[in-house]
C-alpha cells in the first residue's frame, strides 16, 4: 500500500510539472450578425446582438451560434415570426483562412472562410472572406469580419418571402480580446 501511495504521488508530481501548451480560446455570448436580402425590390436586414462566437486562437477556427429568435428587422410582423422561433438554433462551424489570430500588432489581413452551416434540417458548404484588423485597445486587439453570400434556396427562405431577389448576405463583427501573457 506504501509502495502504490509512493507510485502515484511521483506520478502525480511528474504529471503536473509538465508545461502544456494549452489553446487559447475565446468565447462570447453578444457578436454581432447582420443578414441582408432584397425582397421586393427593397433591402430588408435581421440583425442580432447575441451570437455566440467561440474562437479559437491556436488554429483559427470558430463556431458560432445564432438563436433565430434573437433576430430583429424593426418590422413587427416579420419580429413576432422570429420570436416564435426560439431554441431554433444555426450553427456555423469553420476556419479562417489563416494559420492563427494573433492579437498583437500586424497589418490588416484578408484571407477566406469556410465552413459548414447547420440549421434544422440541413447542412451546408459555406466559403465566404474575413478580414482581421489590429485596434489599439487596452482590452481589445483586432477586429474580425465575416462575410458569406447564400442562396436563399439552400435555406429554404423562399417558401417564407416571396419574390426574394439574389444571395443572402451574411455579416459577422466580432472584437478579439488580446491573449493572456
Amino acid at each position: 500500500m506504501k509502495n502504490s501511495l509512493y507510485y502515484l504521488l511521483i506520478l502525480f508530481l511528474v504529471v503536473t510539472s509538465i508545461k502544456s501548451n494549452a489553446q487559447e480560446i475565446y468565447g462570447t455570448d453578444n457578436g454581432i450578425i447582420h443578414i441582408s436580402v432584397v425582397v421586393n425590390d427593397s433591402i430588408l436586414t435581421a440583425v442580432s446582438k447575441e451570437l455566440v462566437v467561440i474562437l479559437n486562437y491556436d488554429d483559427a477556427t470558430f463556431k458560432l451560434l445564432l438563436d433565430r429568435s434573437s433576430l430583429r428587422t424593426g418590422i413587427d410582423s416579420i419580429d413576432d415570426a422570429l420570436r416564435k422561433l426560439k431554441y431554433n438554433e444555426v450553427e456555423l462551424n469553420g476556419r479562417l483562412g489563416i494559420d492563427q489570430i494573433r492579437t498583437v500588432k500586424h497589418p490588416p489581413q484578408e484571407f477566406e472562410v469556410s465552413g459548414f452551416m447547420k440549421g434544422s434540417n440541413e447542412e451546408l458548404a459555406i466559403i465566404g472572406s474575413g478580414h482581421l484588423e489590429h485596434i489599439f485597445g487596452e482590452v481589445y486587439s483586432c477586429i474580425l469580419n465575416m462575410t458569406f453570400y447564400v442562396n436563399p434556396e439552400d435555406l429554404k427562405l423562399d417558401n417564407y418571402f416571396q419574390h426574394i431577389r439574389g444571395d443572402l448576405k451574411i455579416q459577422i463583427i466580432q472584437s478579439v480580446l488580446k491573449r493572456r501573457d
